[in-house]
């Protein structure tokens, strides 16, 4: 028999209709899924978490920190809907519409009065419009960080590469998804491999800041997870990992729903396969600690982006609870909860002085500069380029879609959108259901 218990009620939207809708957060038999129903297209029960513990405790302490909605400095420009691959899971659901590509004049529009703002140029593949070089120039121009999102496929072109980099480009986002072609082949239809480690070898050789984002499909390649994260503790030019799981977007609807992944269950994988050095315990304290900071800096962050930090050593890697004590900080940190309800300044007074004395350890102290960098970064925005070089993020995201997507998390969603077909929005999670809502009517009516 079920045993229910409620987490929390928020409103999300019905996959079928968009209507906006009441979804409960349930625990139901040690598993953690939002329960929804609409009265026209029946009820939808999306698993979250396998670990209510784990979701309950970091649900409270988000939304206890995170209790405003910041504003937005991170935005995707959606460059075009073209693409040079036909990926059979495409979130995007490129090459579907003939639409325009987003005008340079627009984005010379939107860039005005912004200032260490993360321009995140998208595509489907952004490599597609010839004058990316121009628009790289047009964002750091304006002051702002111009961040590639891409497949990589024309990177493999070092001279392409180098003119991207000689034009400003901070930082790469590079679609990786393991180290077989038979990954390749069911991911992305096509044998990619060579092309894709001749990138990685680009990359290196200029030194790109560089994040590997593989899309992760339940029996596909959760085995090349760890392999990744071995692969970018070897190369200093990887600064992140960002592993994001395959959702119910695009041409990727076409999967059964058992292939989707929540960033929940990327945590399990790779806890399995480091054997237990990358622990969900840890992840839950770094990640309070996380959240900590974007609630001081008043950075918007989404709930279902996890993340965890490493430390490159001479032979492989430490884990930050090696460095500093996770355990005592995270006493600190509940405390800093409670606090920070009634009176934010006694928070920070109380959380400054409380942990202080284990940053001033001698462990703590080799952290101290990359910590206040940091500090800056986030002060500034987040900037790869300026990351420090032992220290690698660890992401584990996944897109929102329909089932997943949930109103109280999206008011601090990490990402706005710019586009031809939607214009500004603040809040990306909503743009993806819409363009894809859009796209389905396209196809639909074509």
């Amino acid at each position: 028999m079920q045993k229910n218990k409620l987490i929390r009620e928020t409103k999300s939207v019905c996959p079928k209709c968009l209507k906006k809708i009441r979804a409960d957060i349930l625990e139901i038999d040690d598993n953690v899924y939002m329960v929804k129903e609409c009265h026209e297209h029946g009820r939808f029960q999306l698993l979250l978490s396998r670990h209510p513990q784990y979701y309950r405790e970091l649900s409270n302490f988000y939304f206890s920190v995170m209790n405003k909605s910041y504003s937005q400095h991170d935005y995707i420009v959606h460059l075009t809907n073209r693409c040079n691959l036909n990926c059979p899971i495409c979130l995007a659901d490129a090459n579907i519409r003939l639409t325009e590509d987003y005008p340079k004049d627009d984005l010379r529009e939107f860039l005005k009065g912004k200032k260490n703002f993360k321009i995140d140029l998208m595509g489907a593949e952004p490599s597609m419009r010839r004058d990316l070089p121009e628009i790289i120039r047009m964002v750091k121009k304006s002051g702002n960080i111009a961040a590639l999102h891409t497949n990589g496929i024309k990177l493999a072109n070092l001279s392409y590469l180098r003119g991207l980099k000689d034009a400003g480009l901070d930082e790469v986002h590079f679609q990786f998804d393991g180290f077989d072609d038979h990954v390749y082949e069911k991911i992305r239809g096509e044998k990619l491999l060579q092309i894709k480690l001749k990138v990685l070898e680009n990359l290196e050789k200029l030194n790109i800041s560089t994040d590997l984002k593989p899309t992760v499909v339940k029996g596909v390649n959760e085995d090349h997870m760890v392999k990744i994260l071995d692969f970018a503790v070897k190369h200093r030019f990887v600064k992140e990992v960002f592993f994001l799981g395959c959702r119910h977007l695009g041409r990727a609807k076409d999967l059964p729903m058992e292939r989707c992944v929540m960033p929940d269950e990327l945590i399990d994988v790779l806890e399995e396969q480091t054997n237990g050095k990358i622990s969900r315990q840890n992840i839950l304290r770094f990640q309070k600690l996380y959240f900590t900071f974007l609630s001081i800096f008043c950075k918007r962050k989404c709930f279902y982006v996890h993340h965890f930090l490493i430390s490159r050593q001479k032979k492989g890697y430490i884990t930050i609870d090696k460095i500093i004590d996770l355990e005592y900080i995270e006493e600190k940190l509940d405390r800093f909860k409670q606090l920070n309800m009634s009176n934010k300044k006694v928070a920070l007074f109380y959380l400054f002085f409380s942990l202080l004395p284990k940053f001033l350890t001698i462990k703590g102290i080799s952290l101290l500069k990359d910590f206040l960098i940091l500090k800056i970064l986030f002060m500034l925005g987040f900037n790869l380029s300026k990351f420090p070089k032992k220290i690698i993020l660890l992401g584990f995201i996944s897109a929102c879609d329909a089932y997943s997507f949930d109103y109280q998390i999206s008011k601090n969603c990490g990402k706005g959108a710019v586009s031809v077909e939607l214009g500004t929005q603040d809040v990306g999670a909503l743009d993806n259901i819409l363009r894809d809502r859009s796209i389905t009517s396209f196809v639909q009516e074509g």
